[in-house]
């Protein structure tokens, strides 16, 4: 009789304690603008219990009725605390004031943050000393451990040991197919549009999918919904101006930005590039409305065009490509735990490019689109377990080439390749656990169906059924240290046919068939991070090792120009790289930044070439970075970086030999050629004024000539003579710019 007494007892408080919970959900905004933040904590400090807000500002987190402590904070803005009488499931939303007089930084917290994650924002990007004084995202993300340049001065990034072509570059959601502005020297991003970017290469969140690299997920800002502003700026390489307000006070905000520069008066100094012609552009506009307290929509485009003309390096090319893209989304709190988003995403790239020599006036075309519909659920099941999950619906199409004439008489025969096309349905599932009070488990699996159509008479249709299972597990060893380990898996449905380093425009997507199959990544990571002195200081040490299948490179001699079976001109294999990455931060006061070096290898073996391992262009084993920003006062900000990096790897001739009179190079093995090091200093200074900023950088300062490029040519007194050319991009540069806001 006790026994069942106790039994019932048990019950009865174990059904009472857990009626006992509450359920608080909502959002959380910037005060000043109504943007909404990610990777905000809410923590209730009774029971010590917390969540971060998701990619959308959402949060739900379960507290005890009755009295509570709830605190929301971020770095950068000035912490909030509530004391709530809670009685019932109720939504608070938070609006957190950005504190002026803390130096932002990058911030690494073990309890929201998955492994191998970094986040910079805006006003981070902007800190940085760049060529012109123009802030640029991609090259701030090669001073993060695990990342550098295939070609020193420019945006081409491989991450650990993959090439470029394996990031996934995503504005708003939307695929940036070629995130390069003047060939390679800039990115696409206009700071001035920029609220996030968030860098994923150790565990990747099951929604993301299609590359095998890494994450680069840039966020639009959505514009001030509190009042009307236009800022602007004016400098060296670019000019640059952005409005932003309310189209309805607190509920409907717009934001429209351009960037207009003119690389070319800088470019047309070097004598390499002499008499080149070099301009580009950028518009970005948002519209984000808030329908009601549950449904919220977003609607961002993104247009941008580069025009170029060689005149000395590649003599008389004219080109000129661009991306646009597009995305509307639909954010929907369905209830207190329940949160949906639905996506409508189109991308398009296109390029062209006109020879200019008589007899040889032709111009070439390509282009490619995607389009995608897809749908996010996320389910905060309680504070320890959160759910998600999500289909996809993607197509791909694009024309490879088509060449006519143009401009009166040539001789060239029209001509135009096959349309290629892919349609991937993907579905994912991921679980979020907390357990122990110490251990975390991220989970889940993503699966792909693809389909390849058949091309006339060439290859025949394919469908390929792609799982890709990925794990993460975190021990949270106290508040300030955590040891942490994952196994990513990730597939790649389209592959480059690229005979550049540097990402020239014309370089080729081609999606999967039954010739060419998609390529698998699989990684596995151990790392460990430490917080010092209420998270004053991070430190972090990971380690990493990468296979890759299916990896391509062009056959010894391939013939690539309007080849309608230019996979036949490939070979497949695989890479595998490994390194250590070090990482330490201060993260506030008036000196911050950071130190980071990764040593790392990286080997491709292809099957059928003459040299079946090499090392690919962007293997460097030795890469170190330092960030430092001094902040003496209100109106002051001096900062300054330093880059040492191995040199790249180069395929070049070492002899030479006549056949008959004609001379024949004798090469190394391919990229049997290491380039001498990279090393750089740079500094900057900017000034607060009263409606903006001046800035002052100087680039280079100690006047490196950094190879850029090394290439053979011909000796200009004896034609036979072949010659080894060095290429550099600048020397000193200074620059001035100023920043306006009103």
């Amino acid at each position: 009789m006790k026994y069942i007494l106790f039994t019932i007892l048990l019950s009865v408080y174990s059904i009472t304690g857990k009626s006992q919970k509450v359920t608080l959900q909502g959002r959380v905004t910037d005060a000043e603008t109504g943007e909404m933040l990610s990777d905000v904590n809410i923590i209730d400090k009774k029971s010590n219990t917390g969540v971060s807000t998701n990619a959308y500002g959402l949060y739900s987190v379960e507290v005890n009725k009755g009295v509570c402590i709830l605190q929301c904070s971020m770095l950068g803005y000035i912490t909030i605390v509530d004391t709530l009488d809670l009685r019932s499931n109720r939504t608070l939303n938070f609006a957190l004031q950005p504190d002026a007089y803390l130096l932002q930084g990058v911030e690494i917290s073990a309890t929201k943050k998955h492994s191998g994650q970094l986040s910079l924002l805006q006003q981070d990007i902007q800190s940085f000393p760049m060529v012109g004084g123009e802030p640029d995202l991609i090259k701030t993300l090669q001073y993060l451990p695990g990342v550098v340049s295939g070609n020193d001065g420019a945006n081409n990034i491989s991450v650990r040991g993959n090439s470029q072509w394996g990031n996934l570059v995503l504005l708003d959601e939307a695929v940036v197919y070629n995130p390069n502005h003047a060939l390679s020297f800039f990115s696409v991003f206009n700071n001035d549009a920029i609220q996030k970017v968030n860098l994923y290469k150790s565990y990747f969140p099951l929604k993301y999918g299609g590359r095998n690299s890494s994450i680069i997920d840039v966020r639009m800002r959505e514009g001030n919904n509190k009042k009307r502003t236009i800022s602007g700026t004016v400098g060296l390489i670019s000019s640059k101006l952005m409005m932003e307000g309310p189209l309805k006070k607190g509920k409907t905000s717009y934001l429209v930005s351009g960037r207009v520069a003119y690389p070319g008066a800088v470019v047309g100094v070097l004598e390499e590039l002499s008499g080149t012609k070099m301009t580009f552009y950028d518009v970005n506009a948002k519209i984000n409305s808030v329908l009601d307290d549950k449904n919220r929509i977003y609607f961002s485009v993104y247009n941008g065009g580069d025009y170029t003309l060689f005149n000395k390096l590649v003599r008389g090319y004219e080109m000129k490509w661009g991306n646009t893209t597009a995305t509307f989304r639909w954010n929907r709190i369905v209830t207190e735990k329940l949160s949906a988003n639905t996506s409508f995403v189109f991308s398009n790239y296109y390029y062209n490019y006109k020879s200019l020599p008589d007899g040889l006036k032709y111009l070439w075309k390509s282009n490619m689109q995607s389009y995608q519909v897809k749908s996010d659920l996320e389910y905060a099941k309680s504070n320890d377990l959160r759910l998600k999950g999500g289909v996809s619906f993607n197509g791909f199409v694009t024309m490879p080439g088509s060449i006519t004439h143009w401009g009166g008489m040539a001789n060239v025969i029209p001509y135009k390749m096959e349309k290629r096309r892919l349609f991937d349905l993907t579905a994912y599932g991921e679980a979020s656990y907390s357990f122990l009070s110490h251990f975390q488990l991220n989970a889940g699996i993503r699966l792909g169906a693809l389909y390849s159509p058949a091309l006339k008479q060439q290859y025949k249709a394919s469908v390929f059924l792609i799982p890709e299972p990925r794990v993460e597990w975190i021990y949270n060893m106290n508040k300030d240290s955590r040891v942490y380990t994952s196994f990513t898996q990730a597939s790649q449905n389209l592959h480059m046919l690229s005979n550049a380093s540097i990402g020239l425009p014309s370089d080729m997507w081609v999606p999967a068939n039954s010739k060419l199959k998609p390529s698998t990544m699989r990684q596995v990571a151990l790392g460990y991070e430490k917080s010092f002195q209420a998270q004053m200081y991070t430190l972090s040490l990971e380690g990493y090792y990468r296979k890759t299948n299916n990896i391509i490179d062009y056959i010894d001699n391939a013939t690539i120009f309007l080849n309608n079976q230019i996979e036949e001109q490939v070979l497949k294999g695989t890479s595998r790289s490994y390194g250590v990455e070090f990482y330490l931060s201060k993260n506030r006061g008036a000196l911050s930044g950071w130190v980071s070096y990764t040593l790392s290898r990286s080997r491709n073996h292809i099957k059928g070439l003459k040299d079946e391992e090499y090392r690919p262009t962007y293997d460097r084993p030795h890469n170190l970075k330092v960030f430092l920003s001094y902040k003496p006062g209100r109106k002051w900000t001096l900062t300054s970086t330093f880059s040492y990096c191995s040199g790249m790897n180069l395929t070049l001739p070492i002899g030479q030999y006549y056949f008959q009179g004609i001379p024949f190079s004798i090469y190394t093995s391919r990229n049997g050629y290491r380039a001498p090091a990279f090393h750089q200093l740079d500094f900057s200074a900017t000034k607060e004024l009263k409606k903006g900023s001046l800035s002052f950088s100087v680039i280079n300062m100690y006047n490196r000539k950094n190879v850029f490029s090394i290439y053979v040519g011909r000796d200009r007194h004896d034609p036979s003579a072949p010659v080894v050319n060095k290429m550099y991009l600048y020397g000193v540069v200074p620059s001035l710019s100023y920043n306006f806001k009103f």
